[in-house]
């Protein structure tokens, strides 16, 4: 959907916002390379430092497939729309690139 809007206009690219107090001690600066990881899979993503996130929180946009962020979801959808229970997924960061 973001390719039929303006919004590709604003941003290019899907990013993961990560708290700087998390940042620090992740080893994570501003726009490097992190992986984010669940239980059910990785992706690779862009770090965006952000006091916008709380403490132990990120937050990252859905707008492009080719990060394929559904791997890290759960399993559980909403049962009209099939849309993943984003919110509620434990996921966890490192500095770096999927190998």
């Amino acid at each position: 959907m973001t390719r039929r809007s303006g919004n590709e206009d604003i941003v290019s690219e899907d990013v993961l916002l990560v708290n700087p107090q998390d940042a620090t001690a992740k080893g994570i600066t501003n726009s490097s390379q992190v992986r984010l990881f669940s239980a059910r899979g990785e992706i690779t993503l862009t770090a965006q430092i952000s006091d916008k996130v709380k403490q132990g929180t990120l937050f990252t946009t859905f707008h492009f497939p080719e990060p394929m962020i559904n791997r890290v979801t759960g399993d559980i959808t909403d049962k009209h729309t099939k849309c993943p229970e984003y919110k509620v997924v434990a996921v966890d960061i490192a500095r770096g690139k999927l190998v």
